[in-house]
């Protein structure tokens, strides 16, 4: 499928979710250093991505040169969920070796808050569920992200039975998914103990009946 983002591209995709997300409020959650924030973020995405490239699947757009313009991930209806054991299968138990035990206790409590929160709010049903959706700074505010969701919705999720759920922690970005039909089901904070967190919308997409 053209545009469609490879394993080959892990190092090129991780640094694009590394700028996009270095000010996204879970990730400065995680990794409250903004001096090393941005190091140990690319190892995060990195990370991540062998997760996605296995339980997901990919799109994209490219720019002329080939460079990423835009990319995303759906997890299809039925993908296993994020957990321990999955996470310790892609990579993840090194990380408090790396980044320290408090980021590693920083994630986790992300990972379980909002993938509890989400699956709550679903109630059972089945759902595509959106991640890693970015822009390449060079191709925003040319409304490429509206265009590659907008066919991504109609291509995968309409007509597929089951519904769309996303979850941001920007509300710039609320404002983005409302203009292509999501709407929110969980606005409320994710906290920790010590009553540090952030703001975490959960919304959903119903197709077209």
């Amino acid at each position: 499928m053209p545009g469609v983002i490879g394993k080959p591209d892990r190092t090129a995709a991780a640094q694009l979710l590394a700028d996009a997300f270095f000010d996204n409020p879970a990730h400065v959650y995680i990794y409250p250093d903004d001096k090393t924030r941005r190091r140990k973020l690319e190892w995060l995405m990195r990370t991540n991505l062998n997760a996605q490239f296995d339980v997901g699947a990919s799109f994209g757009k490219r720019a002329a040169d080939g460079s990423i313009a835009a990319m995303g991930f759906w997890h299809p209806p039925g993908a296993p969920t994020a957990n321990l054991v999955r996470l310790a299968q892609y990579g993840f138990l090194i990380m408090p070796f790396l980044h320290g035990i408090s980021a590693f206790r920083r994630m986790l409590h992300v990972v379980d808050q909002i993938e509890s929160r989400r699956l709550a709010a679903l109630n059972g049903a089945e759902s595509w569920y959106l991640n890693n959706m970015v822009v390449a700074p060079a191709a925003r505010g040319m409304g490429l992200g509206s265009e590659v969701l907008r066919a991504q919705l109609r291509c995968r999720v309409d007509g597929s039975g089951a519904v769309a759920t996303l979850t941001t922690q920007k509300a710039e970005n609320v404002n983005f998914y409302k203009g292509l039909g999501f709407f929110t089901i969980d606005d409320r904070r994710v906290v920790d103990d010590n009553g540090e967190g952030f703001d975490n919308w959960i919304m959903l997409y119903q197709p077209p009946r």
